[in-house]
């Protein structure tokens, strides 16, 4: 792994309420982040979405599994755990597609896992989720 991307991967695996700050230190102001409820296009959005994060969730963790590096893109397999009274204990696996710029600075970090898993953890979703989830089913 090159430099940018053991940062990175360091950041996000420490990453907590009083350190955010450390993201701007590894991402470039023009960061474009994407997840399945999420779509910004600057580090101050990116920042955003991080802090409510952690303002909604009291426990939240990232665990990178592994990592596939080619020049200044990767990606990364990631565990994340977090709880809220809404939803309960809850965690999921993801894969990050990351492309730093010549600085190695993050400009995209584009997150791809499945959004009703979490949904799922809602009560008043729940059913809704499950539902569809067998009617799409191809049994």
């Amino acid at each position: 792994m090159d430099s940018w991307l053991v940062k990175y991967v360091d950041v996000l695996e420490n990453l907590n309420a009083d350190n955010l700050d450390s993201l701007r230190h590894v991402t470039a102001d023009s960061i474009h982040f994407k997840d399945p409820f999420n779509d910004r296009q600057t580090q101050e959005g990116f920042m955003l979405i991080m802090e409510d994060m952690f303002k909604q969730l009291p426990y939240v963790r990232f665990k990178v599994h592994r990592s596939v590096q080619m020049d200044q893109e990767a990606f990364i397999h990631w565990n994340f755990e977090g709880n809220s009274r809404l939803t309960g204990e809850f965690n999921f696996d993801g894969i990050s597609l990351l492309k730093v710029d010549d600085a190695g600075k993050i400009i995209l970090h584009h997150d791809i896992w499945d959004g009703s898993a979490l949904m799922e953890r809602i009560p008043f979703v729940r059913g809704i989720i499950r539902t569809l989830r067998k009617k799409l089913s191809h049994q």
